[in-house]
């Protein structure tokens, strides 16, 4: 059974939906309609298959025919997912209308909405409480349909094989070195894990990278990790061509915008702890673009954006990436955990893939902030990465201070590549 109705070319035209396209065996709680099975939720009235309408303002109408009521709420329901396969919906809006006053005005309700590019849509309905409802019709139209070219090239996660990152062989770059201490002070230029240090903001990588990403070349924590990322992916994993790429994200990155350029296939992910409000990932991904870095037609057909609970790694990232990075990920978390979610974080990556992650490091205590990563964190983390047969980048703890001088807050950048490689 298909997952979602096809694109019309014709944009002016009505797109129609069938109230019971994604259950179509399951009978509505308004008697008489749907399918023939019990539903196994009683509250279900009707569900529609994923759609891509316009892009920009739409309006869904919900058409009752015949419809009776004395009582009962029924809850309209907006729906959305990332066209990132795999990807759960989350609900955007929950409507409710009084079944009686829709009886009476008849049986008509119209409710519009953004759509954005990359997602799909879908409407939902469900009754929870008491009502006498009766109708002999739905219909589901939304005012106006996609068109393939409004909404770029490829609307899907491309399914070919993209290069996944090789292991390089030279002596002078190999990526694993397992001494923990090292007597060279670490470069930019040539990365490893690494405190990052102002004198490292003086490197030429450093000014090719904001050049790279049309950044003023500042000493900032943000635009040290991204220096480090891209320097780490090309000393590292030597992408040289399309390849697929999943960023944690919290804030608009150029990053995102920058792969996109590059013909990269790139997810950005958003931490979303319990509880909280769904973020709507079609105007999530509209905020992530910035224009200077990609052309609009190339960042929507190669970019896609998901939210969710980064912590634990969704089914659907197994294996999908050749390589993943994040930026101050460990906000979103204790340190424990943070340790978990890089080393759980490699069954994304595609063996002989690269994950590189940037985070707050201190080597003295830092009081009142408890996301802070310390020494004995970073070397637990790179114990237990080598434990599952990955590979860490050599780790180096010099940052260029006096001895004994606290250098309080900077960034640290790790690289590990997962095992799994032939040899």
């Amino acid at each position: 059974m298909k997952d979602m109705i096809e694109v019309d070319p014709d944009i002016d035209r009505v797109l129609p939906l069938d109230p019971f396209g994604s259950r179509p065996h399951w009978a509505s709680r308004i008697a008489g309609l749907g399918g023939q099975e019990p539903a196994p939720d009683p509250s279900y009235v009707f569900l529609t298959l994923d759609s891509r309408p316009a892009i920009g303002t739409v309006t869904v109408q919900v058409r009752f025919l015949d419809l009776v009521a004395t009582h009962g709420t029924l809850l309209i329901e907006l729906n959305v997912r990332s066209a990132f396969p795999g990807d759960d919906h989350c609900r955007l809006e929950t409507i409710a209308v009084d079944l009686s006053d829709l009886a009476q005005s008849g049986g008509i309700f119209e409710f519009s909405f953004e759509s954005y590019r990359n997602v799909y849509y879908a409407i939902g309905g469900s009754i929870n409480d008491e009502t006498d409802v009766v109708a002999s019709y739905i219909g589901i139209t939304i005012d106006r349909r996609a068109s393939p070219t409004q909404h770029s090239r490829d609307w899907g996660w491309r399914a070919g094989d993209a290069l996944t990152a090789k292991r390089r062989t030279d002596i002078e770059s190999a990526l694993i070195d397992r001494v923990m201490t090292d007597l060279t002070p670490p470069r930019l230029d040539h990365p490893m894990s690494q405190i990052g240090s102002p004198l490292q903001c003086q490197e030429k990588s450093f000014f090719d990278a904001m050049s790279a990403l049309h950044r003023k070349p500042d000493m900032t924590f943000e635009n040290w990790a991204m220096a480090y990322i891209l320097q780490s992916i090309f000393r590292y994993a030597r992408v040289e061509q399309p390849s697929k790429i999943l960023g944690y994200v919290s804030d608009q990155t150029p990053l995102l915008s920058y792969f996109a350029a590059q013909k990269h296939e790139i997810v950005g992910m958003r931490h979303t702890a319990g509880g909280e409000v769904p973020a709507d990932p079609g105007r999530e991904l509209q905020n992530l673009w910035i224009q200077d870095l990609c052309e609009e037609s190339e960042f929507f057909a190669h970019a896609h954006f998901t939210a969710g609970d980064i912590r634990f790694p969704k089914e659907s990232f197994n294996g999908q990436f050749d390589v993943i990075w994040s930026i101050n990920a460990n906000r979103n978390m204790t340190p424990k955990d943070f340790v978990n979610f890089v080393v759980n974080g490699l069954i994304a990556v595609k063996p002989g893939g690269l994950a590189v992650h940037v985070f707050d490091f201190a080597d003295d205590n830092v009081p009142d902030d408890p996301h802070i990563i310390y020494r004995p964190d970073v070397e637990r983390l790179a114990a237990l990465a080598l434990s599952h047969h990955n590979d860490v980048a050599r780790l180096q703890f010099r940052h260029g201070a006096p001895s004994g001088v606290s250098i309080g807050v900077l960034p640290f950048g790790i690289v590990l590549l997962r095992g799994g490689l032939p040899e």
